[in-house]
């Protein structure tokens, strides 16, 4: 897989075409955890790049290739783009009026225009919240029709023991099938949606009888668990010091801010044995704290009210349980020391492990995605689907693509660490443009 580096330095006219574009704009503006920037935030802004990208490469395709191919397979066909929840909502009031739900207008109107320049912005709700689930159906330029749908998933119902919930988005410029992928057994027809991009303010309103329903197949791949019998999750709250016992096992949102250590951390309870690491915290019935140290900045002291827990210890999750938790291999981030696009040598350690692992995707979700849209492809003729993965953190999306028979051509991301992360798991490779996704 060719690492392009930063998205803003990529032109789609000179990238190998793909078939597929993923992508999740950094979502810092877009958080309610965060400044709520929104679209016009510094990082979340890069959703643009991220469109430019597909159009300047659609062009490129529909020019080269419109004497041997039909529009529905003007290359890239397929966009993908996740998100927060916090997308539905942002950027909320600005200078005293009210914004919200305008940035996730904007996402799905500046995606139609991919295909139909002069779309129309799509309609806002009219209580200014969005469905957590809604489909556009629209005939683009060409006159091919187009489907937009997009979905709220939480990963804790997919197979990992994770709350985790994300937008995801899937854009079919060439067909009707991004509901039939992102849902399950509904189709445009069948609900009788209208085509006409300006009649869009009709969206799909339980389109699923249970969004957060996970496949039997999901689930028996991605059956994670978190240390050994009797361990309970807590639930930690740096901001406020607060930690909460969870008796469903289900562990927090893993964030990057696990990347900074200490209280960010997710932490469990289980029972004490001294050969346990030395962040451990072993349970009194004293009340009596051990002694406060410079260091507890890094790794606070904690109190949990549980009856009859003396015998217990706290302790961090570890990058292994982290990755678990997001559904990756095991060691997938575990890469030793490690040397930057700088050429500068940076020690094996634990913080940007925690930090890549919090910004990347939980994979169970977007597996069954990606191989209900491969097969789409493959149907329509694709002997090797390809894609490209923006904002690629820790290579998620590579990851689950290749497991369903579709090749990674190429990757963007800046961030250091997760850029050296890839370039372990998906090696540098000379790949020609004319070997792209060779139809029958």
């Amino acid at each position: 897989m060719k690492h392009l580096g930063d998205i803003t330095k990529i032109s789609g006219y000179d990238a190998p075409i793909v078939d597929i574009i993923c992508g999740g704009s950094p979502c810092q503006d877009l958080s309610i955890a965060g400044k709520r920037a929104g679209l016009d935030g510094e990082r979340s802004g890069l959703f643009m790049e991220q469109v430019r990208i597909v159009k300047e490469m659609r062009e490129k395709d529909e020019e080269g290739q419109r004497d041997r191919r039909t529009d529905k397979h003007i290359r890239p066909r397929f966009m993908v783009w996740e998100n927060v929840p916090g997308a539905f909502t942002s950027p909320g009031k600005r200078n005293g009026e009210e914004h919200r739900g305008e940035d996730f207008q904007a996402v799905l109107t500046e995606i139609a225009r991919i295909v139909k320049s002069n779309c129309p912005d799509v309609p806002l709700p009219k209580d200014r919240r969005w469905p957590h689930s809604g489909c556009i159906m629209g005939i683009g330029d060409n006159g091919q029709p187009f489907s937009i749908a997009y979905r709220l998933h939480d990963a804790q119902f997919w197979g990992v023991p994770q709350r985790r919930k994300r937008i995801a988005l899937v854009a079919d410029f060439g067909g009707c099938t991004a509901p039939n992928i992102l849902f399950e057994k509904v189709s445009a027809v069948e609900q009788g949606l209208s085509r006409n991009i300006e009649q869009s303010e009709q969206t799909w309103k339980g389109t699923t009888k249970d969004t957060e329903r996970s496949t039997r197949e999901t689930s028996k791949t991605y059956d994670v668990r978190i240390s050994s019998d009797g361990t309970k999750i807590l639930e930690n709250h740096p901001n406020d010091s607060r930690v909460k016992i969870k008796e469903d096992n289900i562990v927090q949102t893993l964030s990057s801010r696990m990347g900074t250590g200490g209280g960010n951390v997710p932490m469990v309870m289980e029972p004490f044995t001294s050969s346990k690491a030395s962040f451990h915290q072993k349970f009194t019935n004293t009340g009596k704290a051990d002694t406060l140290v410079a260091t507890d900045y890094k790794d606070p002291q904690c109190i949990v009210y549980a009856n009859e827990a003396y015998n217990y210890t706290v302790r961090r999750l570890t990058p292994l349980e982290c990755e678990r938790l997001q559904g990756f291999p095991d060691r997938w981030t575990d890469i030793g020391e490690w040397i930057d696009s700088k050429g500068k040598k940076h020690k094996d350690a634990d913080s940007p492990r925690y930090k890549a692992l919090g910004n990347s995707i939980a994979l169970p979700f977007w597996q069954w995605m990606a191989d209900r849209m491969v097969k789409v492809l493959k149907e329509d003729g694709a002997q090797l689907p390809t894609m490209a993965s923006l904002f690629d953190g820790i290579g998620g999306f590579p990851l689950v693509y290749s497991r369903c028979g579709c090749k990674p051509i190429w990757a963007s991301e800046i961030e250091e660490f997760p850029m050296a992360v890839t370039k372990i798991r998906f090696p540098e490779v000379n790949y020609e443009s004319s070997n792209h996704n060779k139809r029958e």
